[in-house]
């Protein structure tokens, strides 16, 4: 129960920073979706038991407070997790470089996702030099936050010096 407790005070601080500290920034400091790199956390280091409810909680909360087409936000944190979860059986996941690969792949795929919803309302509204150069800044700050968001998982997840999930 402490252990769910923790991740739902996790999730509403990254909510908080998303929908709060965020869209105040300026155009170049337009950060991804925080909680995309805790879906993949989520998938390679904890069973799905754990994860599922977190990320269910975490785009329930998150659809609630954009104003993003309904379910939008459950659904690629959950396709996230999903499309992550047998990759910790094909390579050794100790590495803060891989862990940012696959954060760079999962923010890319919330936007595909995004762009899939999007689209049959909007077909020429997505695919403009203004979201490809979004795109672009988000996964540049990818690039340069994941190994952060890493170690700070790692730190709040870690029981003992143990690698998390083992």
């Amino acid at each position: 129960m402490i252990r769910y407790l923790f991740y739902l005070i996790l999730v509403i601080l990254l909510v908080i920073i998303q929908t709060s500290i965020i869209p105040y920034m300026p155009e170049i400091l337009k950060f991804y979706d925080f909680l995309v790199p805790l879906a993949v956390y989520l998938s390679l280091y904890k069973p799905l038991s754990h994860g599922l409810p977190v990320l269910i909680a975490a785009g329930l909360i998150m659809d609630m407070l954009s104003a993003a087409p309904i379910g939008i936000y459950v659904t690629s944190y959950l396709w996230v997790f999903l499309a992550f979860r047998r990759v910790a059986r094909w390579v050794g996941i100790k590495d803060h470089l891989l862990f940012s690969m696959l954060a760079v792949i999962g923010v890319l795929f919330e936007n595909l996702i995004f762009a899939i919803a999007v689209i049959p309302a909007n077909p020429q509204g997505f695919f403009t030099l203004q979201s490809l150069q979004i795109i672009l800044i988000q996964v540049f700050w990818t690039v340069i936050t994941a190994p952060f968001l890493w170690l700070g998982f790692n730190y709040c997840f870690t029981d003992h010096g143990r690698l998390p999930g083992k």
